[in-house]
């Protein structure tokens, strides 16, 4: 690992990104908006208090570094290396802007940090990097936040791995999948909801959509970011690694002309427009996905919201954890609302159970529709057709939950692999 992120802090430098400096200097935050003393400038926004009772975790101090799981699948997404690429690219520019919007450099989020940002999408790291080296300031300040989205990463990262894998088979991929999943619920305390969540509820708080306002070029970027995750996963399905990579050198050359730059989405793409049959296949997962997006804007909103000082901001941001927070909603099932300001509002769109409701003003059908589909030929890849809207509705009692036989069969395979 030290090599990896030596090689790391090398290439940012080299393109202009960081100083060496700086990735392990100690930062203070000296945003104005901030500070106790320029609050009062603004107008102060009417908070939610924090619930009563948070778990202890909440105030955990240490790192708590948790490995993926060991398969013979893991980095198998290499395989696709355009694709690979892309992904590492998309941490940096979180960490980027998440460390401008604490150190005081929010003013050239929309020049500065985006033209940096951009030409890492445009040379990406050769391997992902550890968001913390870029980050640091935000991690010591933000460290649990940081151990969430790190968490729900690693499912990600792990999912693409076992679709791109070439060792195993459909049946076996699918039954990994689910293993993964119950060890990400179960490792640690922190796991994010499965549940379908009302993003209505989510996106109405005080501070909502004050990214999106503010920096309309990053939050491009971020939702470009989160088409590009959600997209792939019915592109890797059911193929051959030939297959994958025919299809993302048209997807890809979509992702980084069109999708990035566009500033006309109402709202995040979610999973089950851009990869219904996996939202379908895996609702649990794909809910946990959408979920980590909306914490994503949750905290983006509350770090660009001028109506706060910093210790409302932590405050928030823990309110916002919690929200989405598995522990949060033990015992409840999806479909059902149990009442109250739509916290526990479980619904989901119609015929859709991997994707919880809409705010009431975003029209779900067109948002995620490519803009300007003139400039790449992606018929294959656009907004889901009817096809794909039928094929969310068509029985899938072919896929229940896999048998132990075929998790089984990929331990074997795993055990064979072993030095």
């Amino acid at each position: 690992m030290t090599v990896i992120n030596r090689s790391l802090a090398t290439v940012l430098t080299l393109i202009g990104l960081v100083s060496l400096t700086p990735l392990f200097a100690s930062q203070t935050a000296a945003n104005p908006s901030q500070t106790e003393s320029n609050s009062t400038l603004v107008t102060k926004l009417d908070l939610p208090p924090l619930p009563p009772e948070m778990p202890a975790w909440m105030d955990n101090k240490d790192k708590n570094h948790i490995y993926r799981q060991r398969g013979i699948y893991n980095d198998a997404i290499y395989h696709v290396p355009e694709l690979a690429l892309d992904l590492n690219a998309v941490a940096v520019g979180h960490a980027l802007a998440y460390e401008d919007l604490v150190t005081g450099k929010a003013d050239g989020l929309e020049s500065q940090t985006f033209e940096q940002i951009d030409r890492v999408l445009k040379n990406p790291p050769r391997f992902m990097p550890d968001e913390a080296n870029i980050s640091p300031t935000f991690g010591r300040l933000y460290g649990v936040l940081e151990q969430v989205f790190d968490w729900t990463h690693i499912l990600h990262a792990q999912t693409f791995d076992v679709l791109a894998s070439p060792d195993l088979t459909d049946a076996e991929k699918d039954a990994e999948i689910e293993r993964l999943y119950q060890f990400y619920l179960t490792s640690v305390p922190y796991a994010i909801t499965g549940l379908p969540m009302n993003m209505g509820y989510l996106d109405s708080q005080p501070y909502s959509k004050a990214f999106r306002k503010k920096y309309p070029k990053v939050n491009g970027l971020f939702w470009g970011y989160h088409w590009l995750q959600g997209s792939v996963y019915d592109l890797l399905a059911g193929k051959t690694s030939a297959e994958q990579n025919k299809l993302y050198a048209t997807m890809g050359k979509q992702y980084r002309q069109v999708e990035l730059y566009r500033r006309d989405r109402e709202f995040m793409p979610m999973f089950a427009e851009v990869s219904p049959k996996f939202a379908a296949r895996f609702p649990q997962i794909s809910n946990t996905f959408d979920n980590l997006h909306m914490l994503h804007d949750m905290v983006n909103d509350i770090l660009a919201s001028e109506g706060m000082t910093e210790t409302e901001q932590k405050e928030q941001i823990q309110r916002a954890i919690w929200l989405v927070m598995a522990a949060n909603h033990q015992n409840e099932e999806p479909g059902k609302d149990y009442g109250g300001d739509g916290l526990h509002d479980h619904r989901f769109v119609e015929g859709i159970p991997g994707m919880g409701l809409m705010p009431a003003t975003v029209n779900h059908e067109n948002h995620s529709a490519p803009s300007s589909p003139e400039k790449v030929d992606h018929s294959e890849h656009e907004h889901p057709s009817k096809e794909h809207s039928d094929a969310i509705k068509e029985d899938h009692s072919e896929h229940e939950h896999p048998s132990k036989e075929h998790s089984d069969a990929v331990k074997k395979k795993q055990d064979q692999h072993k030095h």
